[in-house]
């Protein structure tokens, strides 16, 4: 990746070639270093150490010195701009010139087709996880009526076992980067940072049919956090029309083909990923804005905007026409058990006293949000150091939770009793439904009793139970009689422990969230599923399969919801209650608070609140829980806040990526730090290594020694003042300069008047296979390509000169060294950069900054050293 900057750690510096240190070869030791902030390594022994896993979210994240090498030599950063250079201003006259410049009708179009794409995905991975995960309950519904509970476990956990072996022997064997949900990859590109492989087309392939493995197994997990992660492939891959991996380039899209391009149509495809899986256009968007994306503009949100409608009109057409691959003959209807995720079965007006219990779950789900987090790194820590190393032991560790966990989906409510309802009648809750209960559809039952809750006919209130409640090893129902109009009336028994955990994800969440349902899921079966889920999520999540922690999230904070939800209904039952549907006390049921709950820990978890609370109305169609979902949502974030950083951000420090974020950390363990007070000159890097724009070839050529790791390089002008700053030069356009003997010239000749096409210099601005193609393409445009880069080294100059001004940036963006940290921070982060060159009031280089000096753990450790300077010389 050429367009990339090496962050500095220590043992590396910048020096300074001028009119008072003439010479290019004076060695880097000895120079001024700025010292990292770091913690001992032996920090994660104390469980509750400060500043690591448990650290306020204003806090700047404290990184071990090995974590502070990592973040030194694995990770990039790329600029956000292109290099405004001479040779890239006649590539955009020559857009130009073909009609190609401007907001074109392709940019629209391609958006339109990453949405689409997206939907056909979210198809298929929906339809073929329905299918696999039924097919596991269909095969052993058989042999639980026959009582055969050891071929129940056996079958269950083999089935189970076949298919998460397939899942992670696709990620460890065919593509690692496939591994996780993508999110904190994405993230961090999105970013600035350049993270290996995250948008190659075969990690697209292998999370595609991994992610399906490992939901359809019933592992503890979901396919929304892949299906964001392949939405940002879709976005690289469609944008660029090009592909090293299957050796694909197309000239289609050429002109999006730069880093400001692509990481838009990334940012587009992650919305259409969130729209196309939760079928929530508008959520999609703001997930976008608010979590992933680090440069937005109005235009490109209209674009994302038209993307994921496209994106969710697809996916519903589709959906909609099938279940499990079986054509329902509904083509073009938008049925809402297809187009909705999480339906409610009716809606309910609020009330102020809702606040309560709405404030309990924001509370609740601010703790359990920050417990999760917290365990969640622990568990990935664990796993870095003792799991990771070894292949077939991370394939060992898959498999042990999935054996765990299925055991425990086939006893945990095997040790359950039957909960019984009475009298229950088939309720269409629709004018025209049919009068009997449709095979294979979930419809809901009206009892005189289910379990404790009684009906109270006197005041309408009759107790629901859902159709598609868990039998388990309970009797069939049982017909008892049959209505005045003559429907049947029946006596069911049912498992309700068996029907939230021996069953898919996403259809134990429509469970919990169901309304009117008081009586069918007693406090033990919600405590145990919470115990259960909450453990095994935490232990499946990091591990190499493609998944995600969405379904999860709201599985977790569904069942505390729901028992907020059902302690309100007994409590109201001393006020005259339960209440029936339509009733202003209605909104007193555990399935609203299901709801209000799975948005207060998927909060607390992820800390989103505007596009959350858009996703939770849509996902839900119920506009009416909006108040309540804000009000949740703000306090499990404030609550959080206070202990951790978010899951997904606290991933991207567990895996070293130096991240900048929107605002620069003001807080540090010795207090509050006003960064507007503090010049850049207290954290830059001095001196810098800076070229002449006309350079002798020699010059440039030393450049290029392997412990020169900067890549790239001020370039000044000789006046009487000195050397001033006039712009910036990448390594890899120098590499490809001394590709090019026929542009050097003698100190007396004029430079050559050929010029390297911009096509040659943007190829380092991709990865080297991507770099071959375009070289190799552009070779017929220009007939004095040299050798390759390993013949640099060899090659003496001899007193020539090489005129750089045609490839360098013209419009590099300084700040004066009296700038303050505050500005310049905002300045780096804003405008996407990878070097801030640092100026004296002669325009004269005097220092650098890269975002490695950005870091806040480092700015503050810089300002506390330097003020500790201060007062020892006061």
């Amino acid at each position: 990746m050429a367009n990339a900057e090496p962050l500095l750690g220590e043992g590396m510096a910048y020096m300074e070639v001028g009119p008072d240190d003439s010479d290019p070869h004076v060695p880097l030791q000895g120079l001024r270093q700025r010292r990292s902030t770091v913690v001992d390594s032996d920090v994660d022994k104390n469980f509750f150490a400060w500043g690591r896993d448990f650290e306020s979210a204003k806090m700047a994240h404290q990184f071990t010195r090995e974590e502070q090498e990592t973040m030194k030599t694995n990770f990039e950063s790329n600029n956000y701009y292109p290099q405004n250079s001479e040779v890239y201003r006649k590539q955009l006259e020559k857009e130009e010139q073909l009609g190609q410049a401007g907001d074109s009708w392709t940019s629209w179009a391609l958006m339109g087709i990453i949405g689409a794409t997206m939907g056909m995905i979210s198809f298929f991975v929906r339809q073929t996880v329905d299918v696999i995960s039924e097919g596991k309950y269909k095969t052993v519904e058989p042999m639980i009526d026959a009582g055969n509970w050891g071929e129940v476990w056996i079958v269950t956990v083999l089935y189970s076992l076949l298919f998460i072996m397939i899942s992670v022997s696709l990620v460890i064997f065919v593509e690692p980067a496939a591994a996780s949900s993508g999110i904190p990859e994405v993230i961090a590109y999105l970013n600035g940072l350049h993270v290996k492989k995250i948008f190659n087309a075969k990690t697209l392939i292998v999370k595609f049919f991994s992610v399906i493995c490992s939901v359809g197994s019933g592992y503890p997990v979901g396919p929304e956090g892949p299906m964001i992660h392949m939405g940002g492939m879709v976005g690289a891959g469609l944008s660029q029309g090009r592909s090293a991996t299957l050796g694909i380039d197309l000239p289609v899209f050429e002109r999006f083909r730069n880093v400001k391009s692509r990481r838009d149509f990334i940012t587009g495809g992650v919305a259409c990923g969130v729209a196309a899986a939760f079928g929530a256009p508008v959520g999609g968007l703001l997930f976008a804005m608010e979590e992933v994306a680090s440069f937005w503009s109005q235009r490109l949100g209209w674009m994302i905007f038209f993307g994921t409608m496209s994106a969710v009109f697809v996916a519903d057409v589709f959906n909609s026409s099938f279940e499990a691959y079986v054509y329902l003959n509904t083509f073009g209807s938008f049925d809402d058990k297809n187009a909705i995720l999480y339906k409610v079965t009716y809606d309910v007006s609020m009330h102020l006293l809702a606040l309560i219990p709405t404030i309990v779950c924001g509370l609740i789900g601010g703790f359990l949000g920050t417990v999760f987090t917290v365990m969640n790194l622990k568990v990935s820590r664990w796993r870095k150091r003792v799991v990771a190393p070894n292949k077939y032991v991370r394939i060992l560790d898959v498999a042990v939770i999935m054996i765990i966990y299925a055991t425990l989906t086939v006893f945990i409510p095997k040790g359950f009793d039957c909960v019984k309802a009475t009298q229950c009648t088939y309720q269409p809750f629709a004018a025209g439904a049919p009068t009997d209960p449709p095979e294979d559809q979930a419809f809901f039952y009206q009892c005189m009793q289910v379990g404790r809750q009684k009906a109270v006919p006197g005041r309408g209130y009759f107790p629901n139970l859902a159709s598609k409640v868990k039998k388990f090893q309970c009797k069939e129902k049982e017909l008892v009689g049959t209505t005045a109009t003559g429907q049947d009336i029946y006596d069911i028994e049912f498992n309700d422990m068996a029907t939230l955990m021996f069953n898919s994800g996403e259809a134990t969440i429509n469970q919990l969230f169901s309304r009117g349902t008081s009586g069918m899921l007693g406090y033990g079966a919600l405590f145990t599923m919470l115990f259960v889920y909450f453990v095994a999520a935490c232990s499946a999540m990091g591990t190499a399969v493609s998944a995600g922690v969405v379904v999860p999230m709201l599985l977790i904070g569904g069942c505390y919801g729901r028992i907020v939800g059902q302690v309100c209904v007994d409590i109201s039952e001393w006020h005259d209650g339960p209440y029936a549907r339509g009733d202003r006390w209605g909104w007193v049921d555990p399935g609203v608070f299901a709801l209000i709950g799975a948005a207060s820990f998927f909060g607390g978890v992820s800390r989103l609140t505007l596009s959350l609370t858009v996703i939770m109305v849509e996902i839900s169609n119920d506009i009416h829980m909006l108040l309540m979902l804000m009000v949740t949502i703000m306090v499990s974030k404030w609550g959080a806040d206070f202990a951790t950083h978010s899951l997904y951000h606290s991933l991207i420090e567990l895996k070293c990526m130096p991240f900048l974020n929107d605002e620069i950390p003001n807080y540090t363990p010795s207090g509050y730090l006003h960064m507007d007070r503090y010049q850049v000159s207290k954290i830059m890097q001095t001196p810098v290594i800076t070229v002449n724009e006309v350079a002798l070839v020699d010059d440039v050529r030393d450049l290029m020694d392997p412990s020169i790791t900067h890549s790239a390089f001020p370039v000044v002008s000789e006046t009487a003042q000195g050397d001033v700053l006039v712009g910036m030069i990448l390594k890899d356009s120098l590499r490809e300069i001394l590709r090019h003997p026929d542009l050097f010239h003698s100190a007396v000749t004029a430079p050559p008047r050929g010029r390297i096409p911009y096509g040659r210099i943007q190829a380092s601005e991709f990865s080297e296979k991507h770099s071959a193609i375009l070289r190799g393409k552009f070779q017929e445009d220009y007939s004095g390509v040299g050798g390759d880069v390993d013949d640099v080294s060899r090659r003496r100059g001899d007193g020539l000169q090489v005129d750089l001004r045609p490839y360098m940036d013209e419009s590099p963006f300084s700040v004066i060294e009296s700038f303050s940290i505050q500005r310049a921070y905002t300045v780096f982060r804003s405008m996407g950069l990878r070097h801030l060159p640092v100026v004296d009031k002669c325009n004269k280089v005097v220092g650098i900054l890269t975002r490695k000096d950005l870091q806040g753990h480092d700015i503050a450790h810089a300002l506390e050293h330097e003020d500790h300077d201060d007062h020892s010389h006061a």
